[in-house]
């Protein structure tokens, strides 16, 4: 990037910031990736407080929007939506938090019904429970992969053979 005649690293770092959070909400941790990468690291714990000060940069309003997101409609199941919010910068407690109020807000039934909305829609219309032991099996690992818990697609599928699980 070219600095203009004058500019001090510290504008320069203002502005690359402001250009990184017009594009869309930044964790604190992706702000200050950037930063580095732009050779303005010095500079970074004075932009993150200014735009703390100004209500720009916020990794709980982030979380919280984010895991919504990830848990709309069962689109996730809430351990990975947590790992994504842990790759984003966002520390473990806070993300379980984030998602944990995600959860609440999307399906009052809590895991087992967002994961059941999946598994209904997956299943393109057949009712869950005249799918074979085979399609059961796949529509599990399919599950356990989006994050939901075991506990959950047990509840979701009913009785399924476990080994169904670890054999492919």
């Amino acid at each position: 990037m070219r600095t203009k005649a004058g500019e001090q690293p510290l504008q320069r770092a203002r502005a690359v910031a402001l250009r990184y959070l017009a594009a869309a909400a930044r964790t604190e941790a992706q702000l200050r990736a950037r930063l580095k990468k732009a050779e303005l690291a010095e500079q970074a714990d004075a932009v993150v407080e200014w735009l703390r000060q100004l209500r720009y940069l916020d990794d709980g309003a982030y979380a919280s929007g984010r895991a919504r997101t990830l848990v709309a409609s069962g689109r996730l199941g809430p351990r990975v939506a947590e790992r994504r919010l842990q790759k984003a910068g966002i520390d473990a407690g806070a993300a379980r938090a984030a998602v944990a109020g995600a959860l609440a807000e999307e399906a009052p039934g809590g895991e087992a019904e967002l994961c059941r909305a999946l598994a209904e829609r997956r299943a393109r219309g057949m009712p869950l429970d005249r799918l074979d032991a085979r399609a059961r099996g796949r529509l599990a690992r399919f599950l356990r992969g989006r994050g939901f818990s075991g506990a959950a697609v047990a509840t979701t599928l009913g009785g399924f053979d476990d080994r169904d699980l670890d054999e492919g």
